[in-house]
C-alpha cells in the first residue's frame, strides 16, 4: 500500500486519501473461488484459448483475470490430487478433479493437443501482475492508476459526473462482497438447486452437460444442437457471512447438511449462501406464475420507474465483456452506458474489477456477473429505485475489439449464444426474491446495436430459453416470473420480438 492509501482495520475498508474513495482491500487474485463441480469442457476451453491467444490485446487486464482463474483451477485440482489418499475428499470429487485435469490442455491451430506449461503460465502471470497501466489509464492520461482511479478522471461528460454523485450518495463504501456474484456457466447455477428438483430429469452424469431438451422442440433435430441436460446437481455448504467478508476465498469445506431440507451440500461460492436458502424456501419446481410478457418502448432508465415500488426489479445490462461500463467514460450512448449514467451501477462494476476480479475485468464467456441493489435516479423528480443487474455480454460481430473469439458458424453462434442466455436467465431465477410473483424481469434486444447481432436470431434465442425447462422448473421457465418486460427504445425491435414470441417454435 502506498502513502496515498490507508486502511481502517476495524471496518476492513481502504481509503485513498488522494482520490477520496473508500474501498475494500483487494484479495489475492489467485484465491478466486473455483466452481470445480460446474467446470465443463466449453468453459475451460474458453479460458485457455483466450489466455493463450498471442494477438488479442485488451485493456483492463482482462486476460490477466482469466489467467488468474486458470491458475486457481490448477491450484484447486492439485490440492485434491495431493490429498486423494487421506479421505479429505469423497470419491466423486476426486474423479471429477481427474476429469478436469484431463481438460486442462491447449489445442493449437493445427489441432495438436499439448499439455499446459504451468511454470510458464505462472511466470507470465507474475509479469502481468507487475504491470500498472491497464490501457484505460493511458488513454485518459491518469498519472496514478491505483485502484478506482477511474472515479477521478477529469474532463468527463456531465452525465459521468452526475453518476459519480449517485455513487457517493448511495454507495460511498461500495458493494459488499456478498452483493456481487460471478457465474461461469449455467451449470454453476443449476448446481445450486435442491437435488430432488432436478435429479429425475438427468441421465448419466457427464463432465460436459447437455441442456435439458424442451418438450415442444423434439422435431428440431435439424438444427444439430442440443440444449444441455442438467448435470448431477449437488449443493454447497452455507458459509457464515464473515467468511464472505473474508475476501471470498474460503476453500471448499466437506459435507454439511442443509438446515432447510436436511440434504448433504457440497461447496459453492460464498456469495450464493442466500440463494441456497431461497431455492429451498421457494423451490423453482413450485413456481407457477403468469409469465406475462409486456413490450415497453422507452429507455431502461425510464421503464424502471413504471414498476410498483414494492416489486423486485432485475435488469439485463447489455454489457461489455472486457471493460467495465464499455464506453461510459467516453460518454458513448448504448444501453449499458445509459444504465450507468442514471444510476450508481458503475461503482458496482469497479467493485467487481477490484474486489472479485483481481484488478482486471472479464465477464465469463458463457456466464455473467450479478449485482444486488443498484439505484436508478430520476433526474426530474429525484426519486430512486433499487434494481438488481444481470451483467451479460453478447458476441461482438463487428470490427470492435473483443475478448473472446467469435463463433465460427451460425450453428456455433446459436449454441454459444444459447449458453449465454441460459446462464443469465438461470441467474435471474436463482436471485429472485420469494416465488417470483412480485418480480419484474426486464430484458431487451441485447447485442443488436453496435455488436451487430441479428434481431430476429436474438429473439429466437430468447423464445427458446423462455420456453425451456431450467433450474428444475416444472415446465417453461417463463413461469418462474409473473412479469417479463422487453424494454427498447427501438419500437421495431420490440415488434419483431412480439411476433417471434407468438410464433410456434
Amino acid at each position: 500500500m502506498n502513502d496515498s492509501q490507508r486502511t481502517d482495520t476495524q471496518s476492513n475498508i481502504c481509503f485513498s486519501t488522494e482520490l477520496n474513495i473508500k474501498y475494500r482491500p483487494m484479495p489475492d487474485p489467485l484465491s478466486v473461488y473455483v466452481p470445480l463441480e460446474s467446470l465443463t469442457q466449453e468453459t475451460i476451453n474458453s479460458v485457455i484459448s483466450t489466455v493463450q491467444h498471442p494477438d488479442r490485446r485488451v485493456w483492463d487486464f482482462s486476460k490477466r483475470t482469466l489467467l488468474a482463474f486458470l491458475l486457481a483451477i490448477d491450484n484447486s485440482v492439485s490440492e485434491i490430487e495431493r490429498n486423494d489418499s487421506n479421505n479429505k475428499y469423497n470419491e466423486h470429487t476426486i474423479q471429477h478433479a481427474a476429469r478436469v485435469r484431463q481438460l486442462l490442455v491447449h489445442q493449437d491451430h493445427a489441432g495438436k493437443i499439448e499439455k499446459l506449461d504451468w511454470a510458464e503460465l505462472r511466470e507470465r502471470y507474475d509479469k502481468m501482475a507487475r504491470e500498472k497501466d491497464d490501457g484505460t489509464a493511458m488513454y485518459f492520461g491518469a498519472k496514478n492508476a491505483e485502484p478506482y482511479y477511474e472515479l477521478s478522471i477529469e474532463q468527463v461528460h456531465p452525465d459521468v459526473i452526475q453518476s459519480r454523485k449517485y455513487m457517493a450518495r448511495f454507495r460511498s463504501s461500495g458493494w459488499k462482497p456478498e452483493e456481487l456474484k460471478i457465474y461461469w456457466n449455467v451449470q454453476q447455477l443449476e448446481n445450486l438447486c435442491p437435488k430432488h428438483e432436478t435429479e429425475s430429469k438427468k441421465g448419466a452424469e457427464k463432465l460436459e452437460p447437455e441442456c435439458e431438451a424442451e418438450d415442444n422442440r423434439k422435431d428440431e433435430a435439424a438444427l444439430d444442437m442440443k440444449l444441455e441436460k442438467n448435470e448431477v446437481t449437488t449443493e454447497a455448504k452455507t458459509e457464515r457471512k464473515d467468511a464472505i467478508e473474508n475476501q471470498m476465498n474460503e476453500r471448499p469445506i466437506e459435507k454439511e447438511k442443509s438446515e432447510v431440507t436436511n440434504e448433504i451440500l457440497l461447496p459453492h461460492d460464498p456469495s450464493d449462501a442466500d440463494i441456497m436458502q431461497a431455492l429451498r424456501e421457494c423451490p423453482v419446481l413450485k413456481r407457477n406464475n403468469g409469465g406475462k410478457i409486456t413490450y415497453v418502448n422507452k429507455g431502461i432508465e425510464k421503464a424502471v420507474f413504471d414498476i410498483p415500488e414494492n416489486a423486485q426489479i432485475i435488469v439485463l445490462n447489455f454489457a461489455n465483456e472486457r471493460s467495465p461500463g464499455g464506453g461510459y467514460l467516453r460518454h458513448t450512448w448504448a444501453q449499458e452506458e445509459v444504465i450507468l449514467y442514471n444510476s450508481d451501477g458503475y461503482r458496482a462494476l469497479l467493485d467487481l474489477k477490484y474486489g472479485r476480479m483481481g484488478g482486471g475485468y472479464a465477464i465469463p464467456e458463457f456466464g455473467l456477473a450479478y449485482v444486488r441493489d443498484i439505484r436508478f435516479v430520476d433526474k426530474k423528480t429525484g426519486k430512486n429505485r433499487k434494481t438488481d443487474m444481470l451483467v451479460s455480454a453478447c458476441y461482438c460481430l463487428t470490427g470492435s475489439p473483443k475478448l473472446y473469439a467469435n463463433p465460427t458458424s451460425k450453428i456455433d453462434w446459436e449454441k454459444k449464444t444459447l449458453a449465454k442466455f441460459r446462464a443469465f436467465m438461470a441467474a435471474a431465477v436463482a436471485n429472485t426474491r420469494g416465488d417470483g410473483s412480485n418480480t419484474y424481469l426486464l430484458l431487451g434486444p441485447i447485442g443488436t446495436g453496435d455488436f451487430g447481432n441479428n434481431v430476429t436470431e436474438i429473439g429466437k434465442i430468447f423464445r427458446r430459453v423462455l420456453m425451456s425447462n431450467l433450474m428444475g422448473s416444472n415446465g417453461p421457465v417463463i413461469k418462474a416470473f409473473e412479469h417479463i418486460w422487453f424494454v427498447s427504445t427501438d419500437t421495431w425491435k420490440n415488434d419483431k420480438f412480439k411476433q417471434l414470441m407468438r410464433s410456434k417454435l
